[in-house]
This record gives structure tokens, C-alpha cells and sequence, in this order.
């Protein structure tokens, strides 16, 4: 019995003492100890030459082409956002093309200026192929993450092109050396022309002298004629006429009617078979002359200017006052 007794007294004090040290080894009761110096990580990283392009605007739109066709004035600004070298500016770009009429403006009729011309259409040629303009962009740097330079563009619409929307697209980069920009946002501009349909006239000659004409004559089938020309238009073009009263140099007051002078698509005819069908209408600043019926042809790209001959005759009437006497014709060019 006694030993029973022994055995459970010597298990509750090693039990007790277990229990100690466990209470002696619990964080509350384990001194922490740590290094009084930092510990540093060393870190590294290359920067290479870099270089971006972006452009702004990303879109332009020319407009009353071609009536506006003489000057280089589009700003367009070429920026290197975030790069770190200075770079030269390379242009290119496509044919400004309709898909509609087939028809499409060269490349080579749009030019790049590094500075602006606002009466001049002066520059250098965008071609296929990227060309270096010799325009720096400064290197950016961490106070100017941004730097650009101006580049400025015009176009020709050549002579006869139909009208319609052209668009196409040109290029921009950003070079040094073998060092070519990373594209961050956009290089490609967008270039619509809208060329409308317009026609032209220029005379040849600008007077007709019908000699000297007894009263009471007429040119029977003697016409002159004047040729009416379309240079650089796009659409065909009809011919109106009208003129002024004839008027006798020594007195204002003395006159013949404008409707004496007669037209003619054709000089095979006489007089007669003009007259008075085909006599001049007196001339109206309110109002555009009459229509001849008369064409002249479309101009185009191959053939820019087109032309289509009037012809003119005069009757004198009975009793006319011997003297000289002059008259206006108006000739204009309607497009159809």
C-alpha cells in the first residue's frame, strides 16, 4: 500500500514539473534577441536607347480641293513620349484611293515642309518608302518626358480628278541609327481629301473683230470662232452665253440690239438657220446666261483639260449709222 502511495506522489511531481517547463518554453515567457543592423537586397536595372512616336492629330480632312491646293499649312506634331534619345522624324505613306470610282490621288502629290507655307505649295514629296526628314525630336529627359517638332503637310489634287472622298494613310518614326521608336499609342495619320466638282473656263481668243459690214449684211457662213477650254476641272461642263447691245463708239446713245449676233455649235451653217433661234440674250447681272446646249467634255487625270469650239456670227441691220461699234459677249461654263 505504501508503495502504491509512492508511485502516484513521485507521478504528480514529475507531472508538475513537465508543466513548468512548458509554461518556462511559451512565447510570453522566451526572450526574443534580433540583429540591431538593416540587411539590404541590391537591385539592378538597364536602360537601353529607346524611343516612341505618337503623332497628333491622328486624322486630318481637306477640303474645296482644289481650289485651296496651294499652301503646305496641316501642323502635325511628332512627339516622343518617355524615350530617352534625341531621333530623327521618318515620313511615308499610301495612295489617297477611292474605292468607288477606282480613281486615286498619288502619294507623291502630298508634300511635308518642316515649316509652314500659307500661300506656297512648296516641300518635299512623301514617297512608299519611310525618308528621313532631318527633323530632330529632342531626347526627353525625366523633367521633360515629352518632347516633339512640327511637321507640316499639303496636297495637289491633280488636274481632272473626279470628285469624291480620297483617303490614305501616312506614316511617322522616330529613328536614331539602327534604333527604331516603340509605338505606345499611335505613328499612322489618317488623310481624307474631298474634292468637289468643279469646272473652269479660259477663252481663246478673248475678242473677235467681224471686219467691216455694209448695212443690211451678215456673216452668212463666215463664223468665228472661240474656244472654250476646261483646264484642271473634274466634271463636264455646259456652255451659256449672253451678251450686251451693240453701241456705237462716238455716241452711247446710238444702238443695235444684242440679239443681232447670233451662236452656233458649228460654222457649216448660215445665218439665217441661226437667226433668231440661236441669237444672244441681253446680259443680266442677276442672273447667270442662258445655256447653249453646248458641252465640254469631263476633264481627267489623262486628259486635264478639254475644250469645245462656239461660233459667232453678226447681222447688221438696215440703216445702221456708218461708225464703229463694240459689244460684250459673256461666256461661262455651267457645270452639269
Amino acid at each position: 500500500m505504501r508503495t502504491k502511495s509512492l508511485n502516484w506522489f513521485i507521478t504528480a511531481i514529475v507531472a508538475a514539473l513537465a508543466f513548468s517547463a512548458l509554461l518556462l518554453l511559451s512565447p510570453s515567457n522566451v526572450s526574443a534577441t534580433s540583429s540591431n543592423s538593416p540587411q539590404t537586397v541590391a537591385a539592378n536595372v538597364n536602360v537601353p536607347d529607346t524611343l516612341y512616336t505618337d503623332i497628333s492629330p491622328n486624322s486630318i480632312t481637306w477640303t474645296n480641293y482644289p481650289t485651296c491646293q496651294n499652301d503646305t499649312n496641316t501642323l502635325i506634331t511628332v512627339n516622343d513620349e518617355n524615350g530617352n534619345i534625341p531621333g530623327n522624324i521618318f515620313i511615308w505613306g499610301t495612295a489617297l484611293s477611292n474605292t468607288l470610282n477606282g480613281n486615286s490621288i498619288a502619294i507623291g502629290n502630298v508634300l511635308w515642309n518642316p515649316t509652314s507655307s500659307n500661300t506656297a505649295y512648296i516641300g518635299n514629296a512623301v514617297t512608299t518608302s519611310p525618308v528621313n526628314t532631318l527633323i530632330v525630336v529632342a531626347a526627353p529627359t525625366i523633367s521633360t518626358p515629352t518632347t516633339n517638332s512640327p511637321i507640316y503637310l499639303g496636297v495637289n489634287v491633280p488636274a481632272g480628278t473626279p470628285n469624291a472622298l480620297y483617303t490614305g494613310f501616312i506614316y511617322f518614326d522616330i529613328e536614331n541609327g539602327s534604333i527604331y521608336s516603340l509605338q505606345p499609342s499611335t505613328n499612322t495619320l489618317s488623310v481624307t481629301v474631298n474634292v468637289p466638282s468643279i469646272c473652269y473656263i479660259s477663252l481663246s481668243a478673248n475678242s473677235i473683230n467681224f471686219g467691216t459690214m455694209p448695212s443690211g449684211t451678215n456673216t452668212l457662213t463666215n463664223w468665228n470662232g472661240i474656244l472654250d477650254y476646261d483646264p484642271g476641272g473634274n466634271a463636264q461642263a455646259t456652255i451659256a452665253v449672253a451678251g450686251t447691245n451693240w453701241i456705237y463708239s462716238s455716241n452711247t446713245a446710238i444702238s443695235f440690239y444684242v440679239a443681232n449676233t447670233v451662236y452656233s455649235g458649228t460654222n457649216t451653217i448660215s445665218y439665217s438657220q441661226a437667226f433668231p433661234s440661236n441669237s444672244l440674250p441681253l446680259s443680266s447681272p442677276s442672273s447667270a446666261p442662258p445655256s447653249t446646249g453646248l458641252t465640254i467634255p469631263q476633264p481627267t487625270q489623262a486628259t486635264p483639260t478639254t475644250r469645245t469650239e462656239v461660233y459667232f456670227g453678226l447681222g447688221v441691220p438696215g440703216g445702221t449709222k456708218v461708225g464703229a461699234y463694240t459689244q460684250n459677249i459673256i461666256i461661262g461654263n455651267m457645270c452639269d
